[in-house]
């Protein structure tokens, strides 16, 4: 009988002990947010998104629970949108309490992409920075799918969910090496 309290008692309180406490802070578009602490199974994480979309800039601070593969920086550049994700991620109590600073704003590479406007993606853009890849990504937004196409870096393609996420895009994203490899055909 004793071993089975044991056994019980352990199974209840060895996940909690094995929970990391971080900071929490997941704002509401163009809002701020208020600042809790949360349990984590691996990492805490600090984040910021900045985002430029034709002349409207916006930057995005976020403070959450992370796993390795969802801590990424660098940028994307759709055309029409420019935006990077810097993220710094860490494994002790409460370390995410910094936030990090917006990444700089890259100068033209020489690797050139197709982009989309509407439906039409004959239209190029220069990629800037760290951006070594051409994109295509399929999303869904209310219902309509749409195609995006531009540049972006080699963390933001490695092809798990939450970079694209992180990056604006949720739905299929593929990346390829080379100029114009994103194929002008939507």
């Amino acid at each position: 009988m004793r071993l089975h309290v044991t056994l019980a008692l352990l199974g209840v309180l060895f996940p909690k002990a094995l929970a990391l406490k971080c900071y929490q802070c997941i704002p509401e578009l163009y809002k701020t947010c208020k600042e809790t602490q949360a349990d984590c199974p691996d990492q805490c994480a600090s984040k910021t998104i900045f985002m430029n979309t034709d002349g409207d800039k916006q930057e995005i601070n976020t403070k959450n629970c992370a796993k390795a593969k969802e801590c990424v920086s660098g940028s994307l550049n759709l055309g029409f949108i420019k935006m990077t994700v810097n993220s710094k991620c860490c494994n002790s109590e409460l370390c995410n309490s910094q936030k990090v600073p917006v990444l700089p704003q890259g100068r033209p590479n020489g690797l050139k992409c197709y982009t989309c406007t509407d439906k039409d993606c004959s239209q190029t853009v220069n990629c800037e920075g760290d951006q070594d890849r051409c994109i295509t990504s399929t999303v869904n937004s209310s219902g309509v799918q749409l195609t995006m196409k531009g540049c972006g870096n080699k963390d933001l393609c490695r092809g798990d969910a939450f970079s694209s996420e992180e990056a604006g895009l949720v739905g299929d994203m593929s990346c390829c090496e080379g100029n114009f490899c994103n194929s002008a055909k939507c």
